[in-house]
């Protein structure tokens, strides 16, 4: 079993990348491509999951499909099949699927897991506000890989994997089949992963100017601005032409992107605090001097993996 960071684990189409422990640089630049930075300030980072874009995406895209089929056929003159389909496949089947769509999303965020960098520190809270500390030098950070082969090719999927160990076990270590406090992001193994989880370490190692603001890429900007900024990369990527058939044409209309932007700044309008008496008081700031310090083994893992980073970066112009 591995567990340290840097160490692999490697089989025919699967791939499994230590990270942390120990929380060394990993290379990338911090990049919070999940929108998992819900809240940050100069003592903490809150982070947490809540991944339902997908959802809206394909239940618009169903939708969308059959009132355009229900309407082609209507245009035929055979009105009731086309009342039948909406009545079957409209009604019933996309009606249950947006109900528990709906439902699922009206549900309360779970509580954040707090990073205090002042105490280098954990906090993870249950949805019952039962809470519990972990050392910031205890939590794993696994980035496994899969390979799927396919009619079309292969694709690979990957996540990043936070595993913190269970009140009054905090000092346990890492194992496959050992229960823990498990959050799971999808942003695609190897270097997202990377990229997602230096968003965590660069806040605790370097501080939150390292790291991007909270719900950047939700938040941070208008729905205009988001619009526009979506367009101007598939123009660079594909092309005016192709720009306004694919996104006029076919995405707006067919997914709806906006919606589900719309639906992710109304979920993060209100995110949950943590009001526990001891994590307030746990919360508040303290002197330089009382701020805990990395220990020896981390800050010799550092150093090293700095130097292996410097070695095999270009020589860069100085300015």
């Amino acid at each position: 079993m591995t567990e340290h960071a840097g160490e692999v684990e490697q089989g025919l189409l699967w791939k499994q990348e230590h990270l942390a422990p120990l929380p060394i640089p990993t290379g990338q630049p911090a990049s919070d491509l999940m929108n998992i930075i819900w809240r940050k300030n100069e003592i903490y980072l809150d982070i947490g999951s809540f991944a339902m874009a997908a959802g809206w995406l394909t239940l618009h895209m169903g939708t969308f499909l059959i009132i355009v089929s229900s309407i082609w056929i209507a245009s035929t003159g055979d009105y009731w099949a086309s009342l039948a389909i909406l009545a079957v496949m409209g009604g019933g089947l996309m009606g249950t699927l947006w109900y528990l769509f709906i439902k699922q999303w009206r549900k309360p965020l779970t509580p954040p897991i707090r990073f205090n960098r002042q105490r280098r520190e954990v906090c993870i809270t249950e949805p019952d506000g039962n809470y519990w500390f972990v050392p910031w030098e205890r939590v794993y950070a696994i980035a496994p890989s899969v390979t799927n082969l396919g009619t079309y090719g292969a694709t690979k999927h990957g996540s990043l994997v936070l595993w913190f160990s269970l009140k009054g076990r905090e000092h346990e270590t890492y194992g496959p089949d050992k229960k823990g406090w498990v959050l799971m992001v999808n942003p695609g193994g190897g270097i997202s992963s990377m990229a997602q989880w230096e968003c965590i370490r660069s806040f605790m190692e370097e501080g939150p100017d390292a790291v991007p603001e909270p719900l950047e890429n939700i938040c941070g900007v208008s729905l205009k601005q988001i619009f526009w900024r979506e367009f101007e990369k598939s123009r660079l990527e594909r092309g005016l032409f192709l720009t306004v058939a694919w996104e006029i044409g076919i995405m707006f209309p067919v997914f709806n992107p906006m919606g589900a932007y719309w639906m992710m700044r109304k979920k993060f309008s209100h995110i949950p605090d943590l009001t526990a008496p001891e994590v307030v008081e746990w919360s508040k700031p303290l002197p330089p001097a009382q701020w805990a310090k990395r220990s020896p083994e981390l800050e010799k893992a550092i150093a090293e993996r700095e130097a292996e980073l410097a070695a095999v970066r270009p020589n860069m112009p100085a300015k």
